[in-house]
């Protein structure tokens, strides 16, 4: 049995810790199999079920997980807050809450902690700390990196965060907006390619699970780039297994920072990897991707006109292509007269509205064109229907939907025609 209280690890105090104040992000995870509930937590929330008509609800409604057949009172608890602590309270509940099996005293506070478990009636919540302002996971980083001792100040420089849930991409940019940043937020990969080909971050933090492919791949997309692979990444994440870490790592992370995440040490790492990257002296510590994983066995010729193309859901497996004439898309596994055809049944293509043949991908004077080939449900890039037989040029990270099947596209050209920034200032794109 856990014990109720557990010890708190005291840190001298700083300047900037004062001034980010003490948010919390945590979740509830019910016994049911689904998606946790996600609460940020700078004052006080209040938990329990909402009832038809009566205009007192609560924070944090429980109700749809069925809180009344399980006992949960209409206030059943309170989160808050207390000076660096993270406070649990039964608010006077008909069944009664247990903290690890102990029962709490109603009106008395307890701490809560990560890992903890909270019975409300008979419902369960797991607890899992995502942020908290001082302490945190283990951090992990590339070995021949030097942290600075001191945090500094930033002065407006952009960190890109990358991060699926709201409620933690919110905190995330409040506690690096309050340190001096400013942020900008992505909730999947591609629309923070979209982000990072727009304006170039001074820094990313990066999450792991995201809901179009993994963060590891954007990461990956980073160190990459030709002309600015060396911009420090922060990965947070649960950390399941070493395997994740060492993934990271190989990925090009400069650190991975554990959930649950610390905000006193997110902006020491986060500043000192954008201080160190201003001075000019991390380029030695970073690892640079050359190429892609998939691209990285083809020759500089043959790389000119390839694409690379995950499938939503299936980012494990990607499909590169090489196109020296134009490649068909569908169900058909053979297509007659044409040689080169991708076969999608595979992705589900059946179920997602794929015709047999339904898009075509060419490659023309150093750009890609997709043509839809008169499919009954159509072909969309990035959500705009196509006009059939007719060729759309596409950019890299595209969105190309064929029915309900979501393609990303992405390409590398590294034939050094393109290294300056265009006549608007533009850099180029991968």
């Amino acid at each position: 049995m856990k014990r109720l209280r557990k010890p708190l690890m005291q840190k001298a105090p700083d300047k900037m810790s004062e001034m980010l104040g003490t948010l919390w992000v945590i979740e509830l995870s019910p016994a049911t199999n689904t998606k946790p509930i996600t609460i940020k937590v700078d004052n006080r929330v209040t938990v329990g079920r909402s009832v038809m008509g009566d205009p007192k609800r609560p924070d944090v409604d429980l109700e749809p997980y069925g809180a009344e057949g399980l006992g949960v009172s209409r206030q059943h608890l309170v989160i808050y807050v207390e000076g660096e602590r993270l406070m649990v309270m039964d608010a006077g509940s008909n069944n009664g809450t247990l903290l690890n099996n102990n029962k709490l005293k109603p009106n008395e506070g307890v701490r809560l902690a990560h890992s903890d478990q909270l019975s409300l009636g008979r419902m369960r919540l797991e607890v899992s700390v995502v942020l908290a302002p001082e302490y945190g996971g283990d951090v992990h980083k590339q070995p021949s990196l030097q942290l600075a001792d001191q945090t500094f100040a930033g002065k407006g420089q952009l960190v890109l965060i990358v991060e699926n849930e709201p409620q933690v991409a919110a905190a995330l940019a409040q506690v690096i907006g309050d340190a001096g940043y400013t942020a900008k937020t992505s909730h999947e990969v591609v629309g923070a390619i979209r982000n990072y080909n727009q304006r170039r971050p001074d820094a990313i933090i990066l999450d792991v699970v995201l809901p179009d492919m993994s963060g590891i791949e954007f990461c990956r997309y980073v160190r990459r780039d030709p002309l600015h692979n060396t911009v420090p990444i922060v990965i947070v994440g649960a950390l399941r297994s070493a395997s994740e870490v060492a993934e990271a790592m190989q990925a090009g992370a400069d650190i991975f920072l554990a959930k649950p995440v610390s905000a006193k040490e997110l902006r020491h790492v986060v500043s000192s990897l954008i201080y160190q990257h201003e001075v000019g002296s991390s380029a030695m510590y970073t690892k640079h991707l050359v190429g892609t994983a998939p691209l990285k066995a083809m020759s500089p010729e043959s790389r000119r006109n390839a694409a690379v193309l995950f499938v939503a859901g299936h980012a494990d497996a990607p499909l590169t292509l090489t196109v020296s004439q134009p490649v068909s898309f569908g169900r058909a596994a053979s297509t007659g007269s044409l040689k080169s055809h991708i076969d999608l049944t595979r992705y589900d293509a059946a179920n997602t509205g794929v015709s047999r043949l339904h898009m075509f991908l060419h490659h023309k004077d150093g750009q890609f064109f997709v043509e839809d080939a008169d499919s009954i449900n159509g072909t969309y890039l990035n959500g705009d229907p196509l006009k059939p037989r007719t060729m759309t040029a596409v950019k890299n990270a595209d969105e190309i939907r064929l029915g309900q099947l979501r393609l990303y596209i992405y390409f590398l050209d590294d034939s050094g025609e393109d290294d300056a920034p265009d006549a608007n200032g533009k850099e180029p794109a991968l």
